[in-house]
């Protein structure tokens, strides 16, 4: 094996290693308070972290240009997966050098974002941040005709321009293969469209290959990809250390504020889709946008309303475990999920379709019994909603997309310190509140599956 010393580090030749004196990758000093975030900019690109002094760094690259923001139908889809694919790296240069180091590389797409990923050892954060660097910059977005290959040169190197039929158009038909076969994620797909129409109704996936032309994927690129459009996140790193090397390496990203952004307006109603891989209802009411405006009686909500027993093979004591325990075969889960200026609070309810009208009408009976919450129902919410923050602030994997999502909208981090302190000050006056505006809002209703089987809204008292 290489050591690292040996290994090609790019245009910039390794530059000067911003390794700490010790090459334990521990950090020496006492971290006061690991969850915080520091907010900062470099090169006119908002940069954040946050340093617990663990040995690795989890480092995210949040862009706003998910499927909400795309011009033209897939083209968020097929932008991600595009990711790590040729840019001044070969891909395949890429996955040997960060094996090598012991790191890792991933994207994931949202309504909202694009992110890249990449986990290491925390003295090798100036190769990864130039890594997620040349994503953005150098990527080339190839596409051939079908049946035969086109060659050029570059570089002096001969590079294949078959990215996108051989390796991109392949997973992104997998990934939409996998999604019509799973009900839950096609009912909540749904639900956005009912729910938002365009923008954050838009499918989240690429349901055709049509407008993923060469030009529109790179025109959508340089629109995404921008400095004003994206927030460096990291967890695990030194703040002047991301700074130094977020502005030596995205010194090339253009000037740019991102695609246009059309207002979130909730609508509601109904639809059904026929399935033949199960069953799956999806009921769901307007929630609240993320930080800064982000209210915290919904998480409450959310977590009142529950369906996940905290210890396995009880069936839980939330408002939905119980009646959903009532019907055999059948569960039902409530979340959350906040966006930049909306939010949706829904309900997934699985199982067989003959059951599911029984199961629908005992959920609709515990949603309407939120404006009726008691105080220990309450402050059982709260204290898993508490330990849902702190989980997911302890993981370094979870949160960045948040993070970086409202850095770019505000400039602020979130800190789980506020939310923890949100949630302290929850009444079960301000959750009655909330869980009776709610009700009074048009229901959002999507039911996949076998459609003879399954209920419309009005058999479970939902108006919509």
């Amino acid at each position: 094996m290489l050591a690292r010393s040996a290994l090609p580090r790019g245009p910039f030749q390794l530059l000067v290693r911003a390794a700490p004196p010790s090459r334990c990758g521990l950090a020496t000093a006492t971290v006061s308070n690991p969850f915080h975030y520091t907010v900062g900019e470099s090169a006119g690109i908002k940069v954040a972290s946050r340093d617990d002094g663990g040995p690795t760094t989890t480092l995210a690259v949040v862009a706003r240009g998910g499927s909400r923001y795309e011009t033209a139908p897939g083209l968020a889809h097929g932008l991600e997966r595009f990711a790590f694919k040729n840019s001044r790296r070969s891909a395949l240069r890429l996955q040997r050098e960060t094996e090598l180091l012991g790191g890792s590389l991933g994207s994931t797409l949202s309504r909202e974002n694009i992110i890249l990923r990449a986990k290491f050892l925390r003295d090798d954060l100036p190769y990864f941040v130039e890594a997620l660097a040349d994503v953005l910059i150098h990527t080339k977005y190839n596409r051939t005709p079908s049946y035969f290959m086109q060659f050029v040169v570059f570089n002096s190197h001969l590079v294949t321009t078959y990215e996108f039929n051989e390796q991109v158009a392949s997973t992104m038909a997998f990934e939409l293969e996998k999604f019509h076969h799973t009900p839950a994620a096609l009912a909540l797909d749904t639900a956005h469209n009912v729910a938002f129409h365009r923008g954050l109704g838009s499918s989240r996936l690429a349901l055709t290959n049509k407008y993923l032309t060469k030009k529109h994927i790179t025109e959508y690129s340089k629109k995404v990809y921008s400095r004003g459009n994206i927030a460096v996140v990291a967890s695990g790193a030194p703040q002047p250390d991301l700074e130094k090397w977020a502005a030596e390496f995205f010194k090339e990203l253009p000037s740019g504020t991102g695609p246009a952004v059309v207002p979130a307006k909730y609508y509601g109603g109904e639809n059904r889709l026929f399935s033949p891989h199960g069953n799956a209802i999806v009921i769901a009411f307007p929630g609240s946008a993320s930080d800064p405006s982000f209210k915290v009686e919904y998480i409450v909500l959310a977590y009142l309303l529950g369906g996940k027993a905290s210890v396995k093979w009880n069936a839980g004591m939330s408002l939905l475990s119980q009646p959903a325990s009532e019907v055999p075969h059948t569960a039902a889960v409530a979340k959350h999920v906040a966006y930049t200026d909306a939010g949706l609070l829904y309900v997934t309810i699985e199982g067989p379709g003959s059951a599911l009208t029984q199961a629908g009408k005992n959920v609709v009976t515990a949603i309407k019994s939120l404006g009726e919450a008691k105080l220990e129902d309450v402050n059982r919410a709260i204290a898993l909603a508490k330990f849902g923050a702190l989980a997911t602030a302890e993981d370094r994997s979870s949160g960045l997309e948040a993070v970086g999502q409202t850095v770019i909208a505000s400039g602020k981090a979130p800190q789980v310190e506020g939310v923890v302190k949100a949630l302290d000050g929850v009444t079960v006056e301000a959750v009655k509140a909330a869980g009776k505006k709610l009700l009074e809002s048009k229901a959002t209703f999507v039911a996949v599956g076998d459609t003879y089987l399954l209920p419309y809204a009005e058999d479970l008292g939902l108006t919509v």
